[in-house]
């Protein structure tokens, strides 16, 4: 059963989020949603039992009330509401993987998948939806971050320092695999999936700093800190930003950055920052770095060249598209900015919400990015703004959904 969202419709709205046709598909087709197997066809790649295959990308939009933690999603394509599981009534949204939710409470994590994904084959793709579900819990101490890619998730519990990591391909099948579990120590730490391996942080001397090293684990969770070369430092780390072929760590001094050789190094700050990043966003071949004081940075990792963007006030969230192309971010005023990856250049700017007051600690906006819309959420009005980033970041749609929206997360792309 679907609700239907409060929505208002912005001035020209144009059809939203229109995806490629699945392979599957032909002209005589006219539904969006089809059967995915049949006992008389072959399984499609991907295809998940109680699912059906779509001729389009299935989007869905996640936000997280700051007050409640309660969790809605929207159906892009429909702007109406899906009926959620039970975990999304409480627990803070920590990660997205573009198909499952990772949220956490005084118990542990929470794995609901959200019923939507996309199988990419390169000259086409599958597309899947099915009811969001919850998968199920893994219990510990203090749950800080979860970081997902392709095979797998990593969880890290700063409480005692344990990561768990999780095969993704169990999570497919409705069913969480701890098989994998090894302690760091205590510590406010990451722990990062990559190459069949898991970065993780170490903790500082005093448990209480923020870590200032890194080492690295088999797919067992067994040292395998040898294969790590380079410079391992990276003092007060907090931020990470993770691709298949890097991962960045937000350093005091710079950006250290793991290659797929499992070499460390450390790209400093350009000379015009202000300040350091404390949070990332990853693109494929950009990382994207918000200034402590104001402005951010664009990392190109491969050349390790930055370009610094200019922005009004201290940057409060950011957001890069599928492609690398344009990074979205809202700062502390609530300006919006479309911003050029290539360049720099900002191609659109203006007010998208009305902060009120400077308490550090009241909800903040924050922004996610398909390839063709942005969104940004607003706790003051309860809403959760669509913004087309091609049009002057022109407001096409408005989601009515109530309560503090802050935390977003966009769902079907993976």
């Amino acid at each position: 059963m679907r609700k239907r969202a409060g929505l208002t419709a912005g001035l020209l709205t144009p059809a939203l989020l229109v995806g490629l046709a699945a392979c599957s598909a032909t002209a005589e087709e006219p539904d969006t949603i089809s059967s995915a197997a049949t006992p008389t066809s072959e399984t499609p790649h991907g295809y998940v039992k109680g699912a059906e295959e779509a001729t389009e990308s299935q989007l869905r939009l996640t936000v997280a009330d700051a007050e409640t933690d309660e969790l809605t999603m929207v159906d892009l394509l429909t702007g109406e509401t899906v009926d959620m599981p039970s975990a999304a009534a409480g627990g803070t949204l920590k990660d997205s993987d573009g198909r499952f939710l990772f949220t956490g409470d005084d118990a542990g994590f929470n794995v609901i998948d959200s019923g939507v994904w996309t199988v990419d084959h390169g000259d086409h793709s599958h597309y899947y939806v099915s009811d969001p579900a919850e998968v199920g819990t893994v219990d510990g101490d203090t749950p800080g971050h979860a970081v997902s890619n392709d095979s797998q998730v990593a969880m890290f519990f700063d409480g005692d320092g344990t990561v768990t990591v999780l095969p993704r391909t169990s999570l497919d099948d409705g069913v969480i695999d701890e098989s994998v579990s090894f302690q760091v120590g205590e510590h406010h730490g990451v722990a990062v999936p990559f190459d069949e391996h898991v970065l993780s942080t170490v903790p500082a001397a005093d448990a209480t700093d923020l870590p200032a090293e890194i080492t690295l684990f088999d797919n067992n969770g067994e040292d395998a800190s040898a294969q790590l070369t380079g410079d391992i430092s990276c003092p007060e780390i907090h931020g990470t930003a993770a691709s298949a072929e890097h991962v960045s760590f937000a350093c005091a001094d710079g950006l250290l950055t793991v290659n797929e050789d499992f070499n460390a190094a450390i790209t400093a700050y350009p000379s015009e920052a202000d300040g350091r990043a404390w949070s990332l966003t990853a693109g494929d071949d950009i990382a994207v770095a918000p200034f402590d004081g104001s402005g951010l940075g664009i990392l190109n990792i491969d050349t390790g060249n930055w370009t610094v963007v200019e922005t009004g006030a201290p940057v409060l969230s950011t957001a890069i598209a599928p492609d690398d192309s344009t990074v979205f971010a809202i700062d502390e005023d609530g300006t919006g900015y479309a911003i050029d990856a290539a360049s720099g250049e900002i191609t659109a700017q203006r007010e998208l919400v009305e902060i009120i007051g400077d308490d550090s600690d009241a909800p903040r906006p924050a922004v996610a990015l398909t390839q063709e819309r942005g969104y940004v959420s607003d706790p003051e009005t309860g809403t959760v703004l669509e913004i087309d980033l091609a049009d002057d970041l022109r407001e096409a749609r408005s989601f009515e959904l109530g309560g503090q929206p802050s935390a977003i997360a966009i769902t079907g792309d993976n």
